[in-house]
């Protein structure tokens, strides 16, 4: 019966995917980048969407503080960090991490209390998850299934090696029962959000936030560490690990998740104009408004956004 309740187009896409996947992880590890930066030309002649998207972002965090030219740039190495993240899941065992600050993770988990890992997708979020495994354990990972179930099989399959439990993000019950346990608790935090969502400033925009982390590190105490893992080179990454915020941050302020949300969104500043090359500016972050209405690209490009930033002298460099 499973059988058939998959489509052609589930099958199609699902044998197409799998014959990336031995293309990508045949050959040496160096040749898996290079296929991987090709795919990447590719997929931005092809997604048109996530092309506009890239560029509007940049415009509406960048705004004149990039030229024309500086932004397409940084557009295209975003679509080349995105399917040099992807090839790396698929190739998770050949990346060597560097540690920076791994005791900040050691002593929340100590704690006994859980800890709230918050992300962002930049660099090699997938390998930095084994990491981060490795460093605290047990640990869960939130996420969100595939539309094709065929494809969502083989991307499990390829995570299964990470040691971590994958909770679906709208599984509440057992992301409940993950803090109760005391885990470390994963979350991607700078997802476009529509419903239910918190209002803070992300990147100097005013964004539609998941208060889920917030509420759950009040709820259990819980230390909220922001994490991420960038890449050095091919095959090399710095797992980063950030200053625990304090789950009680705001008191008795009526606003206090709101208050935490933002602290959670200004960790992760420094870091995305440090890498901003490696930070996934595909994604319509900010397409659903504060007023419930949804930007197109152009509508997004055009905000008069009052506080333009500067990515780092190194990501300039890397542009111009």
């Amino acid at each position: 019966m499973k059988i058939l309740s998959h489509t052609p187009g589930h099958w199609g896409e699902w044998l197409l995917l799998r014959g990336l996947i031995a293309w990508i992880r045949s050959g040496e590890f160096p040749s898996a980048y290079r296929k991987a930066r090709w795919l990447s030309g590719v997929g931005a002649r092809v997604f048109a969407s996530e092309w506009a998207w890239a560029n509007a972002n940049l415009r509406l965090v960048y705004g004149p503080n990039l030229n024309d030219s500086q932004r397409q740039k940084l557009a295209r190495l975003a679509f080349e960090n995105i399917f040099y993240s992807y090839m790396e899941g698929m190739r998770v065992h050949e990346i060597q991490f560097q540690d920076e600050h791994p005791e900040r993770l050691r002593a929340a988990h100590a704690l006994g209390r859980g800890v709230i890992v918050c992300g962002v997708h930049i660099g090699c979020w997938e390998p930095g998850l084994k990491r981060l495994a490795g460093i605290a354990s047990p640990a869960a990972i939130l996420y969100r299934h595939a539309n094709n179930p065929l494809s969502e099989k083989t991307f499990m399959e390829l995570r299964a090696s990470y040691g971590v439990e994958w909770i679906s993000r709208q599984n509440t019950r057992d992301i409940m029962r993950a803090l109760q346990e005391k885990k470390v608790v994963g979350f991607m935090t700078d997802i476009n959000t529509r419903e239910g969502a918190v209002t803070a400033p992300y990147l100097g925009v005013p964004a539609q936030c998941f208060p889920g982390p917030a509420r759950l590190a009040m709820r259990f105490r819980a230390p909220l560490l922001p994490i991420i893992a960038t890449r050095q080179s091919p095959g090399s990454a710095i797992f980063r690990v950030g200053e625990a915020i304090d789950p009680l941050a705001g008191g008795d302020d009526p606003d206090r998740v709101a208050i935490l949300t933002q602290k959670i969104n200004d960790a992760f500043l420094p870091w995305v104009h440090e890498f901003a090359e490696q930070y996934n500016w595909l994604h319509a972050r900010w397409r659903a408004r504060p007023d419930g209405a949804l930007w197109t690209p152009d509508q997004a490009a055009s905000f008069a956004n009052a506080s333009h930033s500067t990515p780092s002298q190194r990501v300039l460099d890397l542009i111009s």
